[in-house]
């Protein structure tokens, strides 16, 4: 290496010359094989005769010059395509951990997954992936893994139809894996991210950059019928002889009320020009139906076997376990069911008006449901409440495990929604789509699972990983 000079460079580069020296020393011996054997061929003037040595048939029988020492043999290949890269296998790398073997048993043993058991799972697998690959794995690295791990452990499997029941530890840059690989590089210098984190400014730029201008639909114009019916509805309070009426103007009004409201008025705005909204609930149901006709009575429908599975599934996490335990045997089934599918679905860092919260389990289900003596005056309640709590959400009148009534909060205006906690939670979710607002953050993966698995009005394929999981629990429960 001295003679060619090169021992001050890195290992890799002093290979690479050295093997390109070997090979041009290789090359300059041929080449002057080659120019002696031309030198005599030059000096020889029988050329042409019989049995005379020339070089001219020398190129098929010369023999080969020995390798130089300095050559290193080539890589095997195949098909002319590189080596595999190295590859982490958890099959290999679990046993060898602490509590791997338990881990191992436990869920093969099992039918539900707890939460605590797949948290374990995956903060061994990216221990292992880290460690052999580093905290940048490739995404088929990172697939492989995810696949691995509900070959070896069926109880983990996504079985959302339509999915190949590895995409929840990771599919596309999400899932669990890549949520934790996200948490163990957070730790890093920003130099040695790979993607740095921008500025506010940047951010600003960037968000200001990516904003388009799309063009609003022209407005269809207002029939004279339309509005008619429309001014008819808003000014003749209901009475039992024409509710038919206001039904039937209500199913003709459909189109002209979703352009309005698609506009995103308040709904205090809706609510004014449809007042028949807060007077006749039933309405809000209605409408629904128009929008989801195939979907309007899944909830009602599907609750009665599913809270026993979503409490039974809810088990399996610590804290919905307690939370369970508090409900006493005779107590309101559909309350313990509601209040254990909210924690086990918790959001604990939300974003309001671009501003990140923190909200606890307690908190969340003041977003959902909020009990008030009986005998308060409702409307005054309503009017009363927190700024905080901008989503619609009930107010039950009564004890707390065992309310007389429910109301729907909407902006300030309280809807009645019956004495079942069922058919209350049934209108306060299609008050959602009817006025075309939000689910309440903190609330986002509780109503995300009812939309997508219960109402079935949203692609499960579309959701978080922590709700297909769950989802998956609740399915694999029998009863």
């Amino acid at each position: 290496m001295k003679e060619v000079g090169i021992m001050s460079f890195g290992a890799r580069r002093r290979l690479s010359m050295v093997i390109k020296a070997a090979n041009g020393a290789a090359t300059k011996g041929y080449s002057q094989h080659d120019s002696s054997c031309s030198d005599d061929a030059s000096i020889t003037s029988d050329l042409d005769q019989p049995g005379s040595s020339s070089c001219q048939t020398s190129p098929r029988t010369t023999t080969r010059m020995a390798p130089s020492p300095h050559t290193v043999p080539s890589l095997p290949m195949k098909d002319n395509m590189p080596l595999p890269s190295k590859r982490f296998s958890l099959a290999n790398w679990l046993p060898d951990q602490p509590g791997g073997d338990d881990l191992i048993q436990s869920l093969k043993n099992c039918v539900v997954v707890s939460s605590q058991q797949r948290i374990r799972l995956v903060k061994v697998a990216v221990t292992g992936l880290t460690e052999t690959l580093g905290l940048y794995p490739t995404a088929s690295d990172k697939t492989s893994l995810a696949r691995e791990m509900v070959q070896m452990f069926p109880a983990v499997k996504d079985t959302t139809p339509g999915l190949e029941g590895h995409e929840h530890f990771y599919n596309n840059g999400s899932g669990f894996l890549e949520y934790k690989l996200k948490n163990s590089r957070m730790s890093l210098p920003q130099d040695k991210k790979k993607r740095k984190r921008r500025s506010r400014q940047e951010l600003e730029v960037a968000a200001k950059s990516a904003k388009t201008v799309v063009a609003e639909d022209e407005e269809e114009p207002i029939t004279p019928g339309d509005q008619e019916k429309v001014d008819w509805m808003r000014y003749s309070p209901p009475t039992g002889d024409n509710q038919k009426k206001h039904r039937d103007l209500f199913i003709d009004t459909f189109s002209f009320r979703r352009k309005i409201i698609n506009g995103s008025p308040t709904i205090t705005d809706v609510l004014c020009q449809f007042p028949r909204l807060q007077d006749m609930p039933e309405l809000i149901n209605l409408e629904f139906q128009l929008l989801y006709p195939d979907q309007c009575d899944n909830f009602i429908s599907r609750w009665g076997r599913m809270k026993e599975q979503i409490i039974l599934a809810g088990e399996g996490n610590a804290s919905v376990l307690v939370q369970i335990q508090k409900f006493q045997p005779d107590d309101n089934r559909d309350l313990c069911a509601l209040t254990a599918l909210a924690f086990a679905l918790h959001k604990s860092v939300v974003q309001v008006r671009g501003t990140s919260t923190s909200s606890s389990r307690e908190n969340s289900l003041l977003f959902l449901v909020q009990s008030i003596p009986e005998g308060t005056d409702v409307e005054a309640a309503a009017k009363a409440k927190k700024p905080v709590y901008q989503q619609p959400f009930l107010l039950a009148l009564g004890p707390a495990r065992r309310p007389v009534q429910y109301f729907a909060v909407l902006d300030k205006v309280a809807v009645p929604c019956g004495t079942s906690l069922i058919t209350a939670i049934d209108r306060l979710f299609k008050c959602h789509f009817v006025f075309n607002v939000h689910y309440s953050p903190a609330l986002l993966h509780f109503w995300h699972f009812i939309a997508a698995f219960i109402y079935e009005v949203l692609d499960p394929h579309t959701v978080k990983p922590i709700i297909r999981s769950f989802a998956s629990s609740v399915r694999a429960v029998e009863l």
